[in-house]
């Protein structure tokens, strides 16, 4: 597959799945009092340059999660996002930030597509933690540059841990595991010849 292609079902996943979020959402930040939103959690700037490109999202750019909630704005943000122009923009960010989360699974050893397509699903968490993860399970032996199974169980045991998140978060990333795995090997990947 082409890395087009891989970064178009990883989008797709992220959606489908709902593992970071819907459209609509939005969330505090668990790193601050800002905004988290979308399908992709955006956060900071890279919230605000989402919000730029939706008409009438530059009114909560900027903002603390405190200051839109306070104003009771966060409904109203909640449906901008999920209008077809705010999904739209959240898609084409989402296809561009793909292809990075695509790039760190190959660079640092994944072979396999669907094994691309699971940690580029995981990409939103922390491209830099993914790529370092998948290459030190390689460095460690762990047989995951084209096995799914094996990489969606070495990810489910020790991501948490290796991502450095705390224990709080362990059954939700676990969960999350669970839910790419199902997803990702259940995909029809037969139009690209797989």
């Amino acid at each position: 597959m082409e890395i087009e292609e891989l970064a178009k079902e990883v989008a797709k996943g992220l959606v489908n799945t709902g593992v970071e979020g819907g459209f609509e959402c939005v969330t505090c930040s668990t790193a601050g009092d800002y905004p988290s939103c979308g399908c992709s959690q955006w956060e900071g700037g890279r919230a605000d340059n989402l919000l730029s490109t939706i008409d009438g999202g530059s009114h909560y750019a900027g903002r603390s999660y405190s200051d839109i909630e306070n104003a009771g704005e966060l409904d109203a943000l909640s449906a901008l996002l999920d209008s077809e122009q705010g999904q739209q923009a959240q898609l084409n960010l989402l296809a561009s930030d793909a292809v990075d989360y695509i790039n760190a699974a190959i660079d640092n050893g994944l072979t396999d597509a669907r094994c691309v397509i699971f940690a580029g699903i995981w990409g939103p968490t922390s491209t830099y933690i993914e790529g370092l993860f998948i290459k030190n399970r390689i460095a460690r032996g762990y047989d995951i540059t084209a096995n799914l199974a094996n990489l969606y169980q070495v990810w489910h045991d020790q991501y948490t841990d290796a991502a450095g998140v705390g224990e709080q978060y362990r059954e939700g990333y676990e969960n999350r595991a669970d839910n790419t795995y199902n997803y990702v090997a259940n995909l029809d990947l037969s139009a690209y010849g797989y």
